[in-house]
């Protein structure tokens, strides 16, 4: 799906242990090559190289890969990435040391353990990180909570947001962060408040794809948290 030009939501159809989701990473072109928001499952490859095909576009061109957090179904294939493209790794500092291996995922429990293969963090963001694209310029929102480095992505000349998990589209209608999955809500909530100050018409959650909701939306669920 063409969110902008030169910006490709890339469908997924996974299965999540008893249930079947989709997952919605994100391909940008740059005067460089691909440039990849995030990449799906640790089995994923295959599947991302298909998606990415389905838009006319090769897994192969990839130059970069922004990895929104250290979620499984975010960054599971990551090093897979890396290895056939020769990618470079950007993502934010506080989240580095878990897709480095360094700690374990945040998420990973001893009922449920999760593990990724580590991956070298070339360029560690902070936020506020402009990229260049073909589309304009893309901006790196940090927006902690759902993980300690989580970060989103703004396309100010097409006022289009990237949230990841920031945001959730459920039954086509804008919501917020997934109470169950987020270990830190209150912070999750103040990163609301932050992408709020954007000027934002078209939302691309990973979690629920695209819908024609932004700042008025955003704004209404910062109020009514």
């Amino acid at each position: 799906m063409e969110l902008t030009d030169g910006v490709y939501g890339l469908p997924l159809d996974v299965s999540l242990g008893d249930r079947e989701a989709r997952l919605n990473p994100v391909a940008v072109e740059t005067p460089q090559g691909l440039l990849l928001l995030d990449v799906g499952l640790p089995d994923g490859l295959d599947d991302l190289a298909d998606a990415l095909d389905a838009e006319g576009l090769a897994l192969d061109d990839t130059w970069a890969v922004a990895i929104t957090h250290q979620d499984l179904d975010h960054a599971g294939c990551l090093a897979s990435v890396v290895e056939r493209t020769g990618a470079t790794v950007f993502a934010h500092e506080r989240d580095a040391p878990y897709l480095e291996g360094e700690r374990e995922l945040v998420k990973s429990s001893e009922e449920r353990p999760m593990e990724i293969a580590p991956t070298t963090v070339d360029v560690r963001l902070t936020g506020g990180e402009t990229f260049a694209t073909d589309t304009g310029p893309m901006r790196a929102v940090y927006t902690p909570g759902h993980s300690p480095g989580h970060t989103s992505y703004y396309f100010p000349d097409a006022s289009l947001l990237v949230s990841a998990d920031a945001l959730n589209v459920v039954d086509d209608e804008l919501v917020g962060p997934r109470e169950d999955a987020t270990p830190e809500l209150e912070t999750a909530w103040e990163s609301v408040d932050r992408l709020a100050e954007l000027d934002v018409e078209e939302t691309f959650c990973f979690h629920g794809g695209f819908v024609e909701a932004g700042t008025d939306r955003i704004e209404a669920l910062a109020a009514g948290q």
